[in-house]
This record gives C-alpha cells, structure tokens and sequence, in this order.
C-alpha cells in the first residue's frame, strides 16, 4: 500500500524537484496517495514559488538595462540599412529592364537586315534560275529544231547541254518550271529515239516470211542517214541494246534458224547474198555439215562486214553462242559415224570445225573455245555416239525382236552314272528319242550352248524344285516337321532391272541347268548297282530344241560388230584417226548393252503369255552364246601380237554382267514358276483342305478345286510346250506339280478324322491329279515310260498316300514293315492316317506300336 504523506512535505517535494531538477518527482511521490484537502496547500506552495522567481528575476534585469539600449539602437540601424539596400536592387531591376528592352530592339534590327540580305541573294539566284532556264528552253528549241532537220546527233547534245543547265539550278531543280522543262526533254528523246529506230529498220531490215536480210551502210532520201550515226544516236539515248536484241530476234528466225535446222530434204536451204542482201533459199546448199559449216562462216563474214563493230561484236555474242550451239547438236554431233566407214569424212568436218573456229577467233569473237573443245572430244562424242546407237538399238531391238521367234538347239554332254534311271532303261533299250549314247560321237565345243553343274547332294534331292534348284516358296502354315519336302527362300521380287547387285545369292530363284533326268532319278533306281564288268559312268549327249526371240542373236551380232571395230581401230591403219583413242573404251558398250537388255526387256516379255520363259530361254542363249565367243576369243588371243591388255578378252570384263544375266534369267523363271504356283495354291485353297467333302455344298467345291487344277497344269503345259526345250518342260512341270501333291499332302496329312465315305473321295482325287502323268511320259522304244517320279520328288509319296487311304491295317503295316513305304513317310506320318482312317481297337494300337517299334 503506498505510503500517506502530509501535505506539506508532498507539496515541498514536488516543489523541490520541478526546480532543482527540472522533472516530476520519482516514484515514490508519484505513487504516494493524495487526498483531496491536501490540493490547497500544494496550491499555495507552488504560488509563493513563482513570486520569488519573479522577484529574481526583476534584481537581475536592473543591472542589465545598458546593454539592452545599445542593442535596440543596433537593431534600428540595422533596419534602415537593409531599407536601403532595399533601393538600390531596386534601382539596379530598373535599369535591367531597360537593357532586355534595346538588346530586344538590336536583335529586330538585326533580323531585319538579315531579311533583306537573303532577299538580294534570292533575287540574284531568281535572276541567275531565269537565265539558265532561259538558256535550257533556248538550247530546247535548237535541240527541237535540229531534230526536225534530222540532226540528231546536233540535237542529243543540246539536249545534252539542256540538261546541264537543269542540274546546277540546284534547289530549283524541283519547282514546276524546271518539271516542264524536263517534260520536254524526256519528250525530245522519245521523239528521238523513234525516229533513230526508224531509220534503223530503214538500214537494217530483215524479212521472216522471205527468209531475207538487207544491211546498208547509208540511206538517201531527202536526207543521208548513214548507219553510224544512227547506232551512235541510239547509244547515246540508251536504246542501243535493245536495238541489236530486236536485230538478233529477227535474223535468228528469218535467217539463223531456216538454215542451222537440221532437215534431210533434197533441197537443202543455203545463203545466197548479193550487194547488201542475204536470202536463205532452198536448194542453194549441197547437202551435209561442211555445206552447213561453209555458210556459218559466209554469215560470219557478211555480219562482220556490214554492220560496225559496236554493233557486230554485241550482235556476235548474241547469235554466235546460239548458232555454234544448233551447230553441235543439229549438224556437228549427229554426222559422227557410227561405223568405221564414215571416218574419212569425219576428219574433214574435223578439219572443218577447226578453220571455222579459227576464223571467228580472228574476227575477235567468242566461240572458238567451244567449237575447238568439241574437236578435242571428238573420241569421246564418238565413243557416246556409238554407247547411244548401242542402247538406242537395243530399245528398238526389243520392243520388234519379242514378235520373231525361232527355234534353235541345245547341244549338251553329261556324264551320267549307270545307276540312273537313263543308263538303267538304255541298257534295256537301246533307242530313247533325244538321247545320243554313242559314245564315239563328238560335239563341238562351239555348238555347245550350255555348261551344266554338279547337282546337289542326295539330301537335297527332295527339295520341291528337285533336280533343278529352284527354291520352293513353301506355304509357312502348313510347315511341319512330319514333310519331307525341305522349304527354300521365298523368291525376290523383281530387283533392279539394271542388274546391280543381282550377284546377291538371296536375292534370286536358281533356275533349272538343263541337266539330264538321269541325274534326278528316283530312290528305287539310285539303289540298282551296275554290273561290275561296266564302268561306272557312261558320257550322254542331249539335243533339244527351245523357242527363243530374235533378241539374244542381235544382241550377239551387236557385240561382235563392237569387237569387231575395237580391233580395227587398233590397226595401222587407224592409228592417225582422230578417234583411235577411243577405240579401247568400246569395249565397255557390251555392258552397257546387257544392261539396257535387262532393263527394257522385262516390258516387252510382258506382252507375251509366255513372256518369263522366253526370257529365261533368250538370257540363257545369250549367256552360252557369249561364253562360248569369250572362250574362242582368248584362244584367238593366246596367239595373237597384240598386248595383253589391248586384246579382246582382256578388256571384256564380262564375268559380272554374266552372272547378273543369269540373275536376269531365274528370276524371270522364278516369277513364272512362283505366279503358277500361287495360282495352284489358290484353286486348291478353295477346297478348304477337303474338309466335308463329301458333304454337299462342300463335295462340289472339293471336285471344282482338284478338277481346275489338273486344267490349269495341262493349260500350263500347253503354253509351254514348244517354248521350253523338253528336259526344262518336264522340270517346270514336275516343280508345278509337286506344289499340288505338296499341298494335297499336308490338307489330308492334317485331317484328323476320315471316315470310309471321305476316303474313297480322296482316293479319286487323288487319281484324277495322278492323271497328270500322262505330261511326263517319253517314248522309249515301243513302249512309253512314265517319267513322273524322276521330275516330281513327292511323287511316290503321293502314290503311297492314294494307296493308304483305302488300305486296310495289314496292307499298311505290310508296307511299313516289309515294303518301302518308310523311305516316303515318317512314323508319325503313318501313325497319324491310321489314326484317322481307322477306329480306336486293340489291333490299331498293335500296328502302331509295331510301326514305332519299326521307326526306332
């Protein structure tokens, strides 16, 4: 609780502290209490405290009351000196006043004078403007009046002048006056101009519809207007160019064009020029490049001497480049010879060309570089020449050669083991049709059209295109492991047609070798031994007979012609010719050749139902054909002076496009052989794979399916027949024809249920294919041999299948066990049909245990 303080000593504290201390009191007598009686007597202290301050304070002022005079008389003089102070800025302000206001009246003046200065200037300049444009609208009319008495020249330099006068008017240059000054100018120039190109029309007129050309050096009329003073005149207005542009523009097609064209008309369009006129007339020419090149330089000479050279010079640049242009691709280029004949003549358009350039260069224009470039290259334009002919020839060669067809014969020497079917059937007979078998009998190595290979290994012998190996494009959703017909690469689509890149050995269809039949004979012939007093192989010679174009002989001409000159050209007798050099790069033409064959051939074979085959066969006799020249050729050079590497089987590098043509040919088998298949495929597909067939409308499906398919091969056969010698018949058909039992094959192998009905339906489908035969049988005496098995792989299987499908248990496990049924079939093969011919017994599952047992 705070403390309770009297009054006095409250009122004396707070006394105490306000004057020593200048503050409030502390805390203590803030917090003390204050009751309300105790107000008065702090009243009444505070009061007798002020009254003895006031009375201090009035003893301190009565000493210091001197002082205080003097500073108040300070301060009044203070005052009236700022008063005056006052004044004098006053008076300065004044008389500041009055200094803007004459500078104000200086600068007017001044301004004043400058105004009129620049008025005499201007009048001076005014009257200095009238003079020049006085002296321009005078010099005007003399212009004016000299153009109108044909002075042109006087004219264009008053004009000139004029015009001088209009550009030291400096600013001036832009008010109306001087615009209608220049007006008249641009107009006098015009009026000039036209009347300059009046005059030269006058003295250079040209004609198109007479062919004709008249270049005068003056003209009289009421006035001379000579040439010089024109062109001059038309330089001067800037017209000039557009001048010798007009000019060219007409002599190109009155005179440059009629007689630079190329034609083979009798008669042929020459010059013809008499005083200051040039005419192209026709028969006024003899025919040929130096008649055309005598008037090239006729035109030269008559442009050069009759026009001036600030006219022919630009002329020159214009139709000089065009005329030599026509010149190289209408004349110069179309006379080089294509055979060795026209060499002669060639040198003297050579020759020709040569003094022509020369000439133009002596006239001092351009073109001499160009012509003397094109007799440089006269090898090479020659050796272009003959590539074009080349392809050119080949072109038209196939688009006429498809039409003409012949026949010619295959000559071929194998040696045939006795083991074959062939050595096996001649033994008992000794006459079988194309075959040859005396052995004391020689064939020619240069009738000999096609060089054979070694057949594949006996496992290969399966394969769908048997002994020809051509890849089977094998169906992949019917690939199982219970087939014996081993599945190749699918065949390539057409690569390119150039043939680069045809070495690729994925990227093809081995096409049949024409190899003898005894070399595919069948398991059961393989395995006859021959008797032991015999040799062992036996040498057999085929002559066929196959359909070819007139392709592959013109194509042969066409090389040996190219050999030919390329030998020629190696001669004495050639070494001045201008085109000797070339005569090594000849030898490239044939490649060329081949390859323009294989690109342009394919289009034209398309055209016949038959077309793949015949190019088979044509690139296979183009190949033999040129094999056999390349063999007689490097036994020609073996004895020959020549150099190695000048001589024909050297420089022919051959071998690639060999190989590409080969390439050329099994594809286009291939493609044949692959749309037949797919053809075969598609019939047989819409069987269903025989699913119901006995089941209507199924049945009928079935039996249009197989029924199509047999017709579709006869149809084939028939088409080919006479087309493909009779081995490559027999192997196209047998490949065809083992695509269908393949097929037929794997549809019933896949059936899991047969019953008895369905069976005997299969059965004769099976005989109606197997009525195919009749295709493969060859006459052997008096009596006809079936050939099927030795050209169709899958044949016996087929046969065996026919024969199981209305076998009982016995039969089947009799052929199993005891007959030879397992070197067609596997296990599981067999085991799956008696499953399915044949219901679940015990006697079923004894058969096939014993069948399984039998497969271990």
């Amino acid at each position: 609780m705070p403390p309770v303080l009297t009054p006095q000593k409250l009122g004396g504290a707070v006394l105490q502290s306000v004057v020593e201390h200048g503050y409030y009191p502390d805390t203590e007598l803030v917090s003390a209490q204050l009751p309300a009686d105790a107000i008065p007597g702090l009243l009444e202290g505070i009061e007798k405290a002020q009254n003895e301050v006031k009375a201090d304070i009035r003893t301190l002022s009565r000493g210091a009351a001197p002082d205080v005079d003097g500073w108040i008389a300070q301060a009044k003089q203070l005052q009236a000196d700022i008063e005056r102070s006052r004044a004098t800025a006053h008076d300065i302000v004044q008389q500041a006043e009055a200094g803007r206001t004459l500078q104000a009246n200086v600068q007017d003046a001044t301004s004043k004078v400058a105004l009129l200065r620049s008025e005499l200037v201007y009048n001076e300049t005014l009257e200095a403007t009238l003079v020049r444009i006085k002296q321009a609208s005078d010099l005007l009319d003399k212009a004016e009046d000299a153009a109108a008495e044909y002075q042109t020249l006087n004219a264009l330099d008053d004009v000139k002048e004029a015009e001088d006068y209009i550009v030291h008017m400096g600013s001036n240059k832009d008010t109306k006056v001087v615009g209608v000054l220049q007006k008249r100018i641009k107009q006098l120039r015009a009026g000039m101009a036209e009347n300059a190109m009046d005059s030269w029309y006058l003295l250079l007129s040209v004609d198109i519809s007479k062919n004709t050309a008249i270049l005068k050096q003056q003209v009289d009329r009421t006035y001379p207007v000579q040439l010089s003073t024109v062109v001059e005149a038309l330089a001067r207005l800037g017209s000039l160019e557009n001048a010798i542009a007009k000019l060219y523009k007409s002599l190109d097609q009155a005179i440059i064009a009629p007689r630079f064209a190329p034609t083979h008309a009798t008669d042929n369009p020459g010059f013809k020029t008499e005083n200051d006129t040039i005419t192209v007339e026709r028969g006024a020419a003899p025919a040929g490049v130096l008649a055309t090149l005598e008037d090239a330089r006729n035109l030269c000479q008559y442009l050069y001497g009759q026009l001036p050279e600030s006219v022919s010079e630009p002329l020159a640049e214009k139709f000089v480049p065009g005329m030599i242009a026509r010149l190289t691709s209408d004349w110069l280029d179309p006379s080089i010879p294509i055979s060795l004949d026209g060499l002669n003549s060639f040198q003297e358009i050579l020759s020709s060309v040569s003094r022509f350039a020369n000439f133009v260069d002596e006239l001092g224009w351009m073109g001499k570089s160009e012509l003397m470039t094109w007799v440089e290259k006269a090898p090479r334009n020659w050796l272009a020449r003959r590539k074009e002919d080349a392809l050119a020839s080949v072109r038209v060669l196939c688009s006429s050669g498809i039409n003409q067809k012949k026949e010619v014969e295959r000559v071929e020497t194998q040696l045939v083991s006795r083991g074959d079917a062939i050595i096996a059937g001649e033994e008992a007979e000794d006459d079988w049709d194309a075959w040859d078998n005396d052995e004391e009998k020689t064939v020619d190595h240069s009738e000999k059209q096609q060089e054979t290979e070694e057949l594949p290994p006996e496992e290969d012998i399966d394969a769908d295109a048997s002994a020809w190996g051509l890849d089977d494009d094998a169906e992949s959703e019917n690939a199982e492991a219970k087939s014996e017909e081993s599945k190749g690469d699918p065949e390539e689509e057409d690569a390119d047609a150039w043939g680069w890149g045809d070495d690729d050995a994925n990227a093809e269809a081995e096409a049949p070798e024409s190899k003898s039949p005894g070399k595919s004979a069948t398991k059961e012939s393989t395995q006859k031994k021959p008797p032991t007093n015999q040799p062992s192989e036996r040498e057999l010679t085929l002559r066929e007979t196959y359909s070819v174009t007139a392709i592959p002989d013109a194509i042969m001409e066409m090389v040996l012609q190219i050999v030919s000159d390329a030998q020629a050209l190696a001669q004495p007798r050639f070494s001045s010719s201008p085109i000797a050099p070339a005569g090594l790069g000849l030898y490239s033409i044939p490649t060329l050749v081949l390859a323009m064959y294989r690109a342009t051939a394919p289009v034209y074979y398309a055209n016949d139902p038959a077309g793949n085959m015949l190019a088979y066969n044509d690139s296979t006799r183009l190949v033999d054909e040129l094999r056999n020249f390349l063999a007689r050729q490097r036994e020609v050079d073996a004895s020959s002076d020549v150099p190695n590497s000048a001589r024909p089987s050297t420089r022919l590098r051959l071998d690639t496009d060999l190989r590409s043509l080969e390439s050329f040919s099994k594809r286009a088998y291939g493609k044949e052989m692959e749309s037949q298949r797919t053809i075969l495929r598609d019939l047989l597909d819409s069987a269903q794979g025989f699913s119901n067939c006995t089941v209507a409308p199924f049945a009928g499906e079935c039996e249009n399916s197989v029924s199509m398919t047999v017709d579709r091969i006869r149809d084939v056969a028939k088409q080919w027949r006479g087309i493909l010698s009779h081995s490559v018949l027999l192997q196209s058909l047998g490949s065809l024809l083992a695509t269908v039992l393949h097929k037929m094959i794997v549809d019933i192998e896949d059936k899991e249920d047969i019953s008895e009905e369905e069976s005997k339906c299969l059965r004769s489908f099976c005989e109606r294919v197997s009525s195919l035969n009749d295709l493969f049988s060859q006459e052997g005496g008096d009596e006809k041999r079936d050939m099927t098995g030795v050209y169709t792989p899958n044949w016996l299987k087929f046969q065996y299948l026919s024969e199981i499908l209305e076998s009982n248990l016995a039969d089947i496990k009799y052929l199993w066990t005891e007959g030879e049924l397992r070197l067609e079939f596997e296990a599981g093969e067999v085991v799956d049909l008696i499953e399915a011919l044949f219901a679940d017994s015990d006697y079923r599952r004894r058969a096939i245990s014993e069948i399984k047992r039998m497969s271990m």
